[in-house]
């Protein structure tokens, strides 16, 4: 009964915000206009412990250990200090998510030099490592780092 009840009231007050505008405006405007899934918006998103470790095999399979014959996975630090997003697709399957963070070898200093780091995923694709950055984060989309509170490379 409880869920029947917030039915109604969900659907009342839509039916109380279509009554402030003409029926024929109402219908014609589609819902990405509203905003609601408005194409290129930025969405700060949580990361979790396996995105995280997503992004340290992507690091590693397509960087580090092709460079280094001297460490092992094991070794990855990180990604520390990660900002992780997605910019809105025309579809959920266009959607791209972007992660910046810090990462480095274990015992070797050099390799925490510079940073953040940048990787890219397109829907369900698997992360692609874009590389370090040196600071300059050309490479993320501006959307993402307004939200993120980050600079850019001017």
């Amino acid at each position: 009964m409880a869920k029947w009840k917030r039915t109604l009231a969900v659907t009342a007050a839509g039916i109380m915000l279509t009554a402030l505008v003409p029926a024929e405006a109402a219908l014609a405007v589609p819902l990405p206009a509203m905003g609601w899934k408005a194409p290129g918006k930025a969405i700060n998103l949580k990361l979790t412990e396996m995105i995280r470790h997503k992004l340290a095999d992507a690091f590693w399979n397509q960087y580090y250990a092709k460079v280094n014959s001297d460490a092992t996975r094991d070794k990855v630090d990180g990604p520390k200090d990660v900002y992780y997003g997605k910019i809105k697709g025309t579809t959920a399957a266009k959607d791209v998510y972007w992660a910046v963070g810090f990462i480095g070898i274990k015992g070797n200093p050099v390799s925490y030099q510079d940073g953040p780091h940048v990787w890219r995923k397109r829907y369900h694709g698997a992360w692609a490592y874009l590389g370090d950055t040196g600071g300059c984060l050309a490479k993320v989309p501006k959307t993402l780092l307004r939200i993120w509170h980050l600079p850019g490379c001017d």
